[in-house]
């Protein structure tokens, strides 16, 4: 039996991998573990069968050197590994949630994680405040478009996206595996579906300065208060995707078609992203702020932009 836990995942068997989870890493780093956050769908109460389990590991202060920090992401991707569910585990350090540039992971932090173990530092973290949530949200669709090897071989994106795949069913959208029922890995939708979240996630912070809990909400507020041609997309991506195939692949021919034109329409919704986040990115250097100057030097230079942009 591991550690006890401060309160449940909500599911016996995520309780269990979280315990182990738990006692691996403080006998790996002992004293280190500050905390461990249940965070994404498990943490809202709005998990399905096909939903990962997200947690952060929290370790105390800051990493003492990037050796520690890359011992800590290879035995977080070897507890994934084992895991019988998809697991999907960040290990960060204590001090990085005081970062300006780390706003909206100090924000997921602290109003969409339950702490299942060790101490309470959300109360340390900083209030919403909407302006630098969104100077750090507006990037993160960024992890997501980088996951496609695709779309970069040096680090740098090329605009206007194309297809992953123009040849294959689902455009490449189905190359992020998940663990099916028997354990072996199978194709998903969780590329696809984190792909349009963040952007969705990205577009509402930038139009309405809101802060978005999870996928749900995302859904919720896009249909809601952006309500552009974009709005169907996102909306059929979290209702297909996740509620009803469970971001799996379906069988039947009629929901493959769905999903092959859902996965058709996302590098229009992307390149729609890209040209707002390029305008705000360029407001931003007109902002006379040294430091935001230098910030959104920094991501403009991580897109190829043709000249003139479209």
């Amino acid at each position: 039996m591991g550690p006890e836990l401060i309160e449940s995942t909500g599911d016996h068997r995520c309780d269990l991998i979280t315990q182990g989870l738990i006692g691996i890493f403080d006998i790996a780093f002992p004293g280190r573990v500050l905390g461990v956050y249940l965070r994404g769908s498990h943490a809202s109460g709005a998990s399905i069968g096909g939903s990962d389990l997200d947690l952060y590991v929290l370790f105390r202060d800051r990493f003492a050197d990037r050796a520690e920090f890359d011992r800590a992401r290879a035995l977080a991707d070897h507890c994934a590994q084992l895991s019988p569910i998809l697991l999907e585990i960040i290990v960060i350090g204590e001090a990085v949630l005081q970062l300006p540039e780390a706003v909206s992971t100090a924000l997921d932090f602290k109003l969409g994680t339950r702490l299942v173990y060790g101490t309470d530092v959300r109360p340390g973290l900083p209030d919403f405040e909407p302006d630098g949530y969104l100077r750090s949200v507006i990037h993160t669709p960024f992890n997501s478009y980088r996951f496609a090897t695709q779309r970069s071989d040096d680090g740098v994106l090329s605009y206007p996206f194309e297809h992953l795949d123009p040849d294959g069913p689902f455009f490449g959208f189905d190359q992020w595996a998940m663990p099916g029922p028997d354990g072996v890995e199978r194709p998903s939708t969780k590329l696809l579906v984190a792909t349009v979240g963040w952007t969705a996630t990205a577009i509402i912070a930038l139009r309405t300065g809101r802060y978005v809990r999870d996928k749900a909400a995302c859904a919720e507020l896009y249909r809601r208060e952006v309500a552009d041609e974009w709005t169907e997309l996102v909306v059929q991506t979290h209702e297909l995707c996740r509620n009803r195939w469970a971001y799996g692949i379906p069988d039947d021919d009629h929901e493959r078609a769905q999903l092959r034109d859902l996965c058709r329409r996302v590098p229009d919704f992307l390149n729609h992203f890209l040209l707002l986040y390029r305008d705000y990115q360029e407001a931003e250097l007109a902002a006379g702020d040294p430091d935001r100057q230098q910030l959104a030097e920094r991501r403009l230079a991580e897109v190829s932009w043709p000249d003139p942009v479209p």
